[in-house]
């Protein structure tokens, strides 16, 4: 769909920080073994490649196994080689789930050529800080419909008594998303100077200690500080029209305010954070539903979408097609962002899950936004959602 939108980045965000496209950041294909491109101990903005707008911040780091006494684990690869990838950083909207996360990427080249991708997918993951130790399970552990798995075909020159050849092998890599509470970027953010330690577990059962340099945690505080509640504080609050007034005799129930308050409530004042957002839609056993909705500070929103696959065929829409338009069928600027567990495709008995983002609206507090969610799918199951 075709957006307008205002440039605008706040100055406690936009610093001197270097950048990355959010398409570089796309990562669900892969990326080149060691991630070369990759600004390595540094505070990262993350922007939208066309608007140059601020989406998030990461720090990256990565840690190499050798697989010879002389190779270089982030040069030329080699077998018995592995190299760990890690993204520590805040999301504020894109692609990812708004918050706090840390992404791995294992890429892994085994002697023999040969790996089992469903185990090499990390499912959990210790930090140990101090005498704490944080433990996170995967966003979406395991292999799922957004690839989490990859392998990739490479020349390996060799030496055997004394004569060079070369001969094709496999290199691997998987990745996972593992999210951050607010309470445990505080304890991220206090880690004192120096390597930390993580502990990746996969699926088949196995581990491995993965350090991370003390450049990365001592750059923390500046990824995490763009918003250390990890979006928490504002999706906890309820909005409020009326303060709560506490009772003088706790037996007494609380006393409404006085007509003559010298700071009148306005009913119609816009909320922020999580509000009521209820809309259905059903065709051919294909249900489209928004199911609550977060209001920012400066009044634009999202909703969760749901796509419900009741049928016994497959139903499959493009998510970048899907458009919002008001009552007299024009286009609000909006997107619809599918989470890193699903996709555009709901296979039969299954559900796809997502986010709608209105980007050219305010949040009406009526409740009632007069707006329509398009989905062309496949066949003649089309949607106009009305929230």
């Amino acid at each position: 769909m075709s957006t307008t939108m205002a440039l605008s980045i706040p100055s406690a965000i936009a610093q001197n920080y270097p950048t990355m496209n959010d398409d570089d950041l796309d990562l669900r294909r892969g990326v080149a073994w060691a991630a070369g491109s990759f600004p390595y101990n540094q505070v990262v903005n993350v922007v939208d490649s066309l608007t140059d707008k601020v989406l998030g911040r990461i720090v990256p780091d990565r840690h190499g196994t050798q697989g010879g006494i002389l190779s270089d684990p982030f040069g030329i690869i080699l077998p018995g080689t592995a190299v760990f990838i890690s993204l520590w950083g805040v999301t504020l909207t894109g692609d990812r789930p708004p918050g706090c996360y840390v992404e791995y990427f294992v890429q892994v080249a085994p002697r023999n050529g040969s790996a089992d991708l469903n185990a090499l997918v990390p499912k959990s993951l210790e930090i140990r800080i101090g005498n704490r130790i944080i433990e996170i399970e995967a966003f979406s552990s395991g292999v799922t419909k957004t690839r989490r798995a990859f392998n990739y075909e490479y020349t390996v020159t060799d030496y055997e008594t004394n004569r060079k050849y070369r001969y094709q092998s496999i290199w691997y890599m998987t990745r996972n998303v593992f999210r951050l509470t607010s309470s445990d970027v505080r304890i991220l953010t206090s880690a004192p100077e120096g390597e930390v330690r993580t502990r990746l577990k996969f699926s088949d059962d196995s581990r491995i200690i993965v350090p991370i340099g003390g450049g990365t945690v001592e750059k923390w505080k500046e990824a995490y500080k763009l918003d250390p509640t990890c979006g928490e504080s504002a999706v906890s609050e309820e909005p409020q029209t009326t303060p709560k007034v506490a009772a003088a005799n706790p037996a007494e129930p609380p006393k409404p305010p006085s007509n003559d308050s010298t700071t009148p409530q306005n009913p119609n004042a816009r909320p922020q954070g999580k509000v009521a957002l209820a809309a259905r839609q059903s065709v051919d056993s294909v249900t489209a539903r928004l199911d609550g909705a977060y209001v920012t500070s400066s009044g634009t929103y999202e909703a969760k979408l749901l796509i419900e696959n009741k049928s016994d065929r497959a139903f499959t829409f493009v998510p970048i097609f899907a458009k919002v338009v008001d009552a007299q069928g024009k286009t609000v600027p909006a997107r619809v962002i599918i989470d890193p567990d699903s996709s555009g495709t709901t296979e039969p008995k299954e559900t796809t899950r997502g986010r709608l983002v209105i980007l050219g609206r305010k949040w009406n507090p009526s409740g009632r936004q007069n707006l329509f969610l398009v989905i062309q799918g496949n066949g003649d199951r089309n949607f106009r959602l009305p929230f």
